[in-house]
């Protein structure tokens, strides 16, 4: 009898510890929004082809997360909303490092374009 009020006892506090760990961590509903932004945020800098990688990276972590949170696995899906925001952010940037990149291409070929001109007028 005492044997089985342990037993019973100890399957209670088991139960009480994994319930109070499943509620630890609440809904990462505002992690996943800011993850969510971040995405946007990524494709209109445009990397969609400047980092197809990191966004598609990030928008897989963003998809498992939210199936995480659905399923209840809430820390897990804290994780996976937090990589997949750092992971877009790096997209971003990439992306508007390929625009500045190509903005400073574009102003070396035109100071090269006017620097020919002015030799050709000096030359004439």
């Amino acid at each position: 009898m005492v044997e089985t009020s342990r037993h019973a006892l100890a399957a209670a506090a088991l139960g009480a510890v994994l319930l109070a760990a499943c509620a630890s961590t609440p809904k990462p509903d505002a992690e996943l929004a800011i993850s969510n932004a971040a995405v946007n945020s990524a494709l209109s800098a445009g990397a969609a082809d400047a980092a197809p990688d990191e966004l598609r990276t990030a928008r897989d972590k963003l998809d498992r997360a939210r199936v995480q949170r659905d399923s209840g696995h809430n820390d897990i899906a804290l994780a996976l909303a937090r990589e997949a925001t750092v992971d877009a952010r790096l997209a971003e940037q990439k992306a508007l490092a390929a625009r500045t990149r190509k903005s400073a291409e574009d102003l070396s070929q035109a100071n090269r374009a006017l620097a020919d001109e002015v030799a050709r007028k000096s030359n004439n």
